[in-house]
């Protein structure tokens, strides 16, 4: 039984003694040494969860039951419905067909009244908690009742990858069907869809970039928005795309119904021929239902967005949850999260563990500790399994965690945001929540520049309340906030910051100008900072992407082509200028992968100098742009890939020197022993593949081969000289002391310990991103030459600019 109050961690002293060696942890009444485990005490508060966030009805909307105040101290009825060998003990012997698991959902009932308001409604917001069906059945329910007539689709976006990709696995399942024929997805880099396809799921900046080639979206009769209450930066632009596109399909707007005969007859030729078209093209549009879908009780906003849509309410299926708040704060939430979790392990009944943390370094430095305990556990006990979920690893992997846990195991699935909403993960009893996320954050920079960093924040009530909600999916369950109950009510916002108020701008509004849309008056939910979509502007007119009026060029068209960021894309383009494009389209394809390249050892110390020992094999003397270059070269050497893209053979394999082609099997132990990514250098040949159909759709004439090793000095000038053109904001030139000072916004700056300059003295040096600890810190860095700077159109206008103001 679960103790409000005690002495340790979460239950009595003599659960949980100290010894000089460390605590000594009873395992089923083995007692199992864990030194890795301190002696910190933890007290608890329970509080009562009796509803999910979005477990509500229609009549009382406002009434949703929260955590109440009173303390408890006892667990939740039912506890012994937990207990038996395994959760899978809980389980029918039979599974259910698809046809039986889909009338099982809550939302079934609702059916038909869905789908009357969804006919006589142009826009609905749909509010329903996760679990209860909605991204599932909605889309099958519209297919399957004939409201959209082939050859338009449904399509359905998530904010992530992993849920539309497993989505559209479920669905099609239901379905019957293969991933791909009825049901496919589209993400980035990934789509398995066909001319059969009705319902599409995909990421939300997937269907954005269609509009950059279908501006009406005339491919879909119907659009659904889930998990709208995350309110990322693409779906934020979507709505305001959506608002538009919906009023001309249904004919509710257009541009020319204020003039009539006389007024277009006066009108110059071209433009009253515009007009005319304009109205013809609008009578052929098939209207577009749009369906907004949260998990939160943000519908009203929603609504009120849409011009009062209707608001339809969906009971979810939500179990009782034991609340339970720390009395101190916790200054190590990675140690606090192992002691808790070996905690549920040793004293709770069977069910699955979901640990929030906030980043992928954090999931892989306590996987490593719970493995390390794991195996110290004796056989005859319930072992455990650790699954991890972050948005950086591979989908397939990232299944894992939806897999039936096996006999006598307890799964522990460590997560970021990622698991909050969207999908629901079966098994799990218990979460661990440490109250933190990794969210982005802008600071413009009153000198002419702007930073973006990915800062480590407290989540907010609306993210803590769908936390705790993942532990009551199957039944009652348990959910152990590594934070207070003071700091709940008194530090976490009600609900997070729109993204399109916290974040960089510039391809948004790219993006943007591309589809004749004006960012400084489009119709958005929650408008950004006017001075950030200045910021924006400004940065675009400098790439060369937007001209004195603000009008896109025939450049800034051509870099919304490419899926990068307008610096990134505007050093590619550069590129074609020189004989070395497949070298920047590798060393692009190597900073937009979304996981780390190098392995990251600093939290096994150990590796820490075996991996500076082989890095060092791959370190280019310019810094990390051509050290990473220099890693995937490797790689396409082992994998015996090397012709296709490279015939530099310059980096050594082993500590010999021998290059040796090993093959897919070899390449991934290779890459093991050389610290190295495999998944990421995987996903580089990928993304390098897209950029190179990029630029044949483009027409660019370029070689899409490297030259050789004799080449390189030709090759570092022309492929850092490329980089430049985009990253020349992103400069700093040294002190008379060694320290550096950025170029633009003349800040100081250190050059981050994991670089390959690290300790080095350049005169000038680029970098892709800064991230703030105790100082401020430039990451992917590569010296440059002083003088490469005044070469640079936009450095010399800003510097031009720069005089001048201090002239005044």
């Amino acid at each position: 039984m679960i103790k409000p109050n005690y002495n340790g961690i979460y239950g009595s002293s003599s659960q949980a003694e100290s010894s000089a060696s460390g605590s000594r942890v009873l395992h089923n009444g083995v007692q199992v040494d864990s030194p890795i485990l301190g002696s910190k005490k933890r007290t608890f508060f329970a509080l009562d969860v009796d509803s999910s966030p979005g477990d509500v009805s229609p009549s009382t909307p406002s009434k949703r039951k929260h955590v109440k105040d009173s303390v408890k101290k006892e667990t939740p009825k039912g506890k012994t419905s937990f207990l038996g060998p395994n959760l899978n003990g809980l389980r029918k012997s039979q599974e259910p067909t698809p046809s039986e698991q889909r009338r099982s959902l809550p939302i079934w009932s609702a059916k038909e009244a869905l789908l009357h308001e969804i006919r006589e409604n142009d826009t609905v917001v749909i509010l329903g908690e996760t679990g209860s069906g909605k991204t599932t059945q909605i889309p099958q329910f519209i297919y399957e009742a004939g409201l959209c007539q082939d050859p338009q689709m449904i399509a359905v976006t998530q904010p992530r990858k992993v849920a539309a990709t497993s989505l559209a696995a479920r669905v099609s399942a239901e379905q019957q069907k293969h991933v791909g024929s009825l049901v496919g997805y589209s993400v980035r880099f990934d789509e398995k869809s066909s001319s059969e396809t009705r319902i599409k799921y995909m990421t939300d900046g997937m269907l954005f970039r269609e509009l950059l080639t279908d501006p009406l979206l005339n491919r879909y009769a119907v659009v659904v928005v889930d998990e709208a209450h995350e309110r990322t930066l693409r779906t934020d632009l979507l709505l305001t795309a959506l608002k538009g596109i919906a009023a001309r399909r249904n004919h509710k707007w257009a541009p020319t119904e204020l003039l009539n005969e006389e007024q277009l007859a006066a009108l110059p030729k071209k433009e009253r021929k515009r007009r005319v078209k304009e109205i013809e093209d609008s009578k052929s549009l098939i209207p577009l239902k749009v369906i907004i879908m949260s998990a939160t009780l943000d519908a009203q906003r929603f609504s009120q967005f849409f011009n009062g849509a209707k608001i339809l309410y969906v009971k979810g299926r939500q179990h009782p949850v034991l609340v339970l708040h720390t009395k101190d704060s916790q200054e190590d939430y990675v140690d606090s999260a192992l002691q808790t979790f070996y905690q549920i392990h040793t004293e709770q009944a069977p069910g699955d563990v979901l640990i929030f943390l906030p980043g992928q370094e954090d999931i892989e430095s306590l996987t490593s500790s719970i493995k390390s305990l794991s195996e110290q556990i004796p056989s005859n006990q319930m072992q455990v399994l650790t699954c991890q979920m972050f948005a950086a690893l591979p989908a397939s992997i990232q299944q894992r965690a939806f897999a039936k846990t096996p006999p006598n195991t307890r799964k522990v699935i460590l997560a970021t945001n990622i698991a909050e909403t969207s999908i629901t993960i079966p098994g799990v009893r218990y979460v661990i929540d440490t109250g933190l996320c990794k969210e982005k954050s802008y600071f413009s920079n009153g000198r002419g520049g702007g930073i973006e960093a990915l800062l480590v924040k407290p989540i907010s009530k609306s993210s803590a309340l769908q936390r705790t909600g993942r532990a009551g999916r199957e039944g009652p369950g348990w959910c152990y906030r590594l934070y207070t109950e003071g700091l709940y009510n008194s530090e976490f916002q009600e609900a997070a910051t729109p993204e399109i108020q916290r974040c960089n701008l510039t391809l948004a509004v790219l993006q943007m100008k591309y589809v004749g849309q004006n960012p400084q008056t489009a119709d958005f939910m929650d408008a950004p900072a006017p001075e950030t979509i200045l910021l924006s502007l400004k940065t675009l007119y400098q790439l060369g992407a937007l001209d004195t009026k603000g009008d896109i060029t025939q450049l800034g068209r051509q870099m919304a082509h490419f899926p990068l960021d307008p610096p990134q894309s505007c050093a590619l383009i550069e590129s074609t200028k020189y004989d070395y494009t497949a070298s920047v389209i590798s060393v692009l394809s190597l900073l937009s992968t979304s996981g780390k390249v190098f392995i990251d050892t600093r939290s096994h110390h150990g590796d820490r100098d075996a991996a500076a020992e082989v890095k060092s094999r791959f370190r280019h003397r310019s810094g990390d742009h051509l050290t990473l270059l220099n890693a995937l070269r490797a790689y396409e050497d082992v994998l015996g890939q090397s012709s296709n893209q490279s015939s530099h053979k310059s980096v050594h394999i082993d500590s010999e020197g021998n290059s040796k082609v090993l093959g897919r099997k070899g390449a991934k132990e290779w890459c093991k022993t050389n610290f190295l990514n495999e998944r990421s250098l995987r996903e580089a040949l990928d993304i390098r593949k897209q950029l190179g159909e990029c630029c044949d759709r483009e027409k660019f004439r370029w070689k899409k081969s490297s030259t050789t090793k004799e080449d390189s000095d030709k090759e570092e000038e022309a492929v850092l000289k490329s980089l430049l053109t985009g990253l020349w904001h992103n400069t700093a030139i040294i002190n008379a002391d060694g320290s550096y000072r950025q170029s633009v916004g003349l800040q100081p700056i250190k050059i981050h310990p994991s670089s390959s300059l690290f300790g080095k003295k350049c005169p000038a040096i680029m970098y892709e991103e800064v991230v703030f600890t105790s100082n401020t810190y430039a990451m992917g860095v590569s010296a440059i030459q002083q003088a490469w700077l005044a070469e640079v159109p936009a450095f010399a206008q800003h510097r031009q600019a720069l005089a001048s103001i201090q002239a005044l």
